[in-house]
């Protein structure tokens, strides 16, 4: 196991960026191509802990930069953010090609929750800049049949209140590099 490799703390951040803006989820408007409006391309595996049971799950996300979003319904990894906001996440390419240089990301940072009723302002801006109301339309089309517009809109806004935005604020990121030769440097990056 090698240890951590000397770059520079803005040489590690912009290769971070690049990796995260290569594997993040996009909006797109091909829904013929990607039918609930988002480019699918790597997941995130988010690893949540309360009470000393840990769970991990495998997740869209979409960044900001550093700072990382998953559209996520009511579940067990909402319930443990409420009570431990501490999370770790795990991004890297697949399937591991040994030809090329391949790069894996540990995050380990502070999340926060958005919500439609505490943050309606800044929740309907990231749903709409990542194209997420066509997904909310899909989950909804079961329901709609014979409603109006307007009760189409209330539902969909009725959905929309019981998601939330998983805000990821890295505090620590480890960057992993798979090269063909077999070796894997790692690289840190601090807040």
């Amino acid at each position: 196991m090698q240890s951590l490799r000397k770059k520079s703390k803005a040489g590690i951040k912009g290769q971070i960026l690049e990796f995260l803006n290569s594997t993040c989820g996009l909006p797109s408007n091909n829904l013929q191509k990607d039918p609930c409006g988002t480019h699918h391309r790597t997941c995130l595996v988010l690893a949540t802990c309360y009470k000393n049971i840990p769970r991990a799950t495998p997740l869209e996300f979409f960044n900001e930069g550093l700072t990382l979003y998953v559209f996520a319904e009511p579940s067990t990894k909402i319930a443990n953010i409420r009570h431990n906001p501490s999370v770790s996440a795990a991004i890297y390419q697949q399937p591991l090609d040994h030809s090329v240089v391949q790069k894996s990301l540990q995050i380990f940072g502070k999340a926060e929750l958005i919500s439609m009723k505490k943050n309606p302002r800044i929740f309907k801006a990231k749903a709409k800049k990542w194209n997420l109301y066509v997904t909310i339309e899909k989950l909804a089309k079961i329901d709609m049949a014979g409603l109006s517009a307007q009760q189409v809109k209330a539902l969909i806004e009725k959905i929309m209140a019981a998601f939330f935005f998983i805000k990821i604020v890295p505090q620590r990121i480890i960057m992993r590099e798979y090269h063909p030769d077999f070796s894997m440097p790692k690289y840190e990056w601090k807040r």
